[in-house]
């Protein structure tokens, strides 16, 4: 019986999705076809693959537009500190923050403020130049 467990996301560019991956500092691989593993051999594809340190891995599998967040979360939860909740929330915020700063050079924008929450949000005060 296979435990994967798809989780539909806002993600839907790549290299905003790996900066966000390497500034939470998670070791992973991108590709086509990569293998996420998971319980008794299952296994699913996806495109990016997060290593847990364990025998479990995250993967992110693109569909339509957007990424899902593909992973056996019994065997991830049961083998490493790894959270799903905190994890995908994580993903998404930092994910988000790229898409922004980006967003902000693009613009040409100026950053006023920048400030971190105790829930973890991030407000952004910007400007634009002139």
């Amino acid at each position: 019986m296979s435990h994967f467990v798809r989780v539909r996301t806002q993600i839907r560019e790549r290299e905003h999705l790996v900066q966000a991956l390497r500034d939470l500092h998670h070791q992973f691989q991108e590709g086509e076809n990569l293998v996420v593993r998971g319980f008794a051999g299952n296994r699913e594809r996806a495109e990016v693959i997060v290593d847990t340190g364990s025998q479990y891995d995250i993967g992110f599998k693109r569909r339509a537009e957007e990424y899902e967040v593909v992973a056996d979360w019994w065997g991830v939860e049961g083998n490493t500190p790894i959270r799903q909740e905190s994890f995908i929330r994580d993903v998404n915020r930092q994910y988000a923050y790229n898409v922004i700063q980006d967003q902000v050079r693009e613009q040409d924008l100026i950053v006023e403020e920048e400030q971190t929450l105790e829930n973890g949000d991030t407000v952004i005060v910007l400007s634009e130049r002139g």
